[in-house]
């Protein structure tokens, strides 16, 4: 997993403490400087989720500013990241996933009635290795 994905699930996980979900008002995004440009933040409205951010990095991964792009139908977020939303919201656990290129990490934070208020999403593009034509001969 990218060294900026594993750093949201770690806050996630410090985040969370002993709440089987992290309090959305415990999230400090001052806490997330080098993560930020990576980050999607979802906010719970009605029965579908809305973006009201988009770090700079994670918008060029989805092709452009997806602000107001909702996890409904045709809501214009990619379906991956959709349903990485979703998921992650229903089952109040963290979900990895990958699409396009990109890898996904979905992390819920709720409310004080612990219902999933927003979903922190941070997307990293896949790397792929370059062959370094090496062959190393494992017979003997």
């Amino acid at each position: 997993m990218d060294s900026v994905l594993r750093g949201l699930r770690a806050y996630w996980e410090f985040s969370r403490t002993d709440a089987s979900l992290p309090l959305s008002e415990n999230l400090f995004l001052s806490d997330l400087v080098d993560e930020m440009p990576h980050v999607v933040l979802a906010y719970q409205d009605r029965q579908r989720f809305q973006v009201e951010f988009a770090g700079e990095a994670a918008a060029d991964l989805l092709g452009g500013n997806p602000i107001g792009a909702t996890t409904a139908p045709k809501g214009g977020l990619p379906p991956a990241v959709a349903r990485c939303i979703r998921r992650s919201a229903e089952d109040r656990e963290p979900v990895l996933s990958t699409a396009a290129g990109i890898r996904i990490i979905c992390l819920p934070f709720g409310g004080a009635g612990g219902e999933v208020e927003l979903v922190l999403a941070g997307l990293a593009e896949v790397t792929v290795l370059q062959n370094s034509g090496t062959v190393v001969s494992l017979m003997r």
